[in-house]
């Protein structure tokens, strides 16, 4: 109970009223002693320094006031009782008013309220330059830039950062925020081994590298790193053993699931074409159906992102040649160049494949003749930041054949200045 009484102003102003009463019966009582040594130092006159916040009255909603200092030093002097009054209440102010003034640069009184009658203030300074702007809000995107990705473990890479929010809001004076173009956050990956999400504070810096004095919200922007093992995106090739039961015959494995991710050391990947079922065993198989087949982990490989599949089984009869639709379906795979579009040649070098293992399915007669001519392999890069990137494959086949595999390929996004920061380091 004492402690919520001790919180409020007018019970402490009560108290301090109090001690000022006893003090002047000190005094008084004092003064009629002839032992001028007993009198108590805290009656007599006295001087103390307190450091204030200064406040700013004007139109918060319209105007931003630029060059106010946060605090300024007081100096006081009078009597005891009354500064130890000033203490305890703190009912003072030291405030600038700009209400009435324009935009542009005023100097303008520092006052001070609030101390008593008898005491004698001398603020730090008595005027103050400000610079009153019209106020300002702006939307702008957010960026990450991941700093020392070059000290990564070996055999991890990063992928792209995801930041929520993408973007905020940039509160300040219309001169101070009208270069804001976009935040850049910077993040520190090294010696990260797995995904890690962090909490940054947006600072926006002016030209000469010091904190911009402007408003941001949210004023957390949440970003997650995804950490992992280098890999790549690989055909799954089922393989079969032994043979389906007499007169019928395999005429083709259909694969839920076309590719699959490969982590691996880099040595690794380069030598890997593609990813093997363990043998699925066709003895006896007279009908088509399903089956799940597991994945064998290349040699060398630490993981799979799947590690079995769905297989389709396609049986026929030996004297039934033909499905519905008048031929058997069947698939091919052919090599094909890789055509690279939309992004900055000048800024950014490109780690990707030249070539690439395409699977087609479709009719027989239809497939006996394409070629690797009759296919283009496009990857479209259009607004994609440095960092490792599954891209979707855009295809052109002939009509009547439909892609199996690859659906995404893997590219690498370096831009030319980190580059050449890990040049410097180097």
């Amino acid at each position: 109970m004492i402690d919520q009484w001790l919180q409020h102003k007018w019970f402490l102003r009560i108290i301090a009223l109090a001690l000022a009463i006893l003090l002047y019966f000190m005094v008084a009582e004092t003064s009629s002693s002839t032992n001028s040594t007993n009198a108590l130092p805290i009656v007599g006159q006295s001087s103390m320094s307190l450091d204030v916040p200064v406040e700013v009255f004007f139109d918060e909603v319209q105007y931003v006031a630029y060059n106010v200092p946060e605090e300024m030093n007081v100096e006081l002097q009078g009597p005891s009782s009354s500064l130890t009054m000033t203490k305890l209440v703190k009912d003072y102010q030291v405030f600038v008013d700009l209400t009435n003034l324009g935009t542009g640069f005023h100097r303008v009184p520092v006052e001070a309220r609030g101390f008593g009658g008898d005491v004698n203030v001398k603020l730090e300074r008595d005027t103050v330059e400000i610079y009153i702007d019209r106020k300002q809000t702006v939307e702008v995107p957010v960026s990450v830039n991941l700093l020392n990705k070059d000290q990564l473990p070996e055999g991890y890479v990063v992928g792209e950062a995801e930041i929520e929010p993408a973007t905020v809001k940039v509160s300040g004076g219309e001169s101070r925020i009208q270069n804001v173009k976009e935040i850049t956050l910077n993040v520190d990956v090294a010696n990260q081994t797995q995904t890690f999400t962090r909490e940054v504070p947006p600072t926006i810096l002016d030209a000469n590298g010091n904190p911009l004095n402007v408003t941001v919200e949210p004023n957390i922007i949440n970003v997650t790193v995804p950490v992992y093992e280098q890999s790549a995106v690989f055909p799954i090739e089922a393989v079969t053993t032994g043979e389906v039961a007499d007169n019928f015959r395999l005429v083709d494995t259909l694969l839920e699931e076309t590719e699959v991710r490969v982590f691996a050391p880099r040595e690794v990947l380069d030598a890997l074409d593609r990813v093997e079922t363990e043998p699925i065993d066709l003895d006896g198989v007279d009908q088509t159906g399903k089956v799940t087949a597991k994945l064998v982990l290349p040699d060398g490989a630490s993981s799979l992102a799947t590690e079995q599949v769905e297989v389709q089984l396609l049986v026929r009869a030996d004297d039934q040649t033909r499905d519905d639709t008048g031929e058997l379906t069947e698939r091919v795979r052919l090599t094909v160049p890789v055509t690279v579009r939309g992004y900055d040649r000048t800024n950014y070098t490109l780690q990707a494949p030249e070539v690439v293992s395409v699977t087609l399915s479709g009719k027989r007669s239809l497939l006996e003749s394409v070629t690797s001519n009759s296919i283009s392999v496009t990857l479209d890069l259009t607004g994609l930041p440095s960092g490792l990137h599954g891209v979707d494959v855009d295809y052109e086949v002939p009509k009547g054949a439909t892609v199996v595999s690859p659906k995404t390929i893997d590219v690498e996004l370096t831009s030319v200045e980190d580059q050449t920061e890990t040049s410097s380091l180097q």
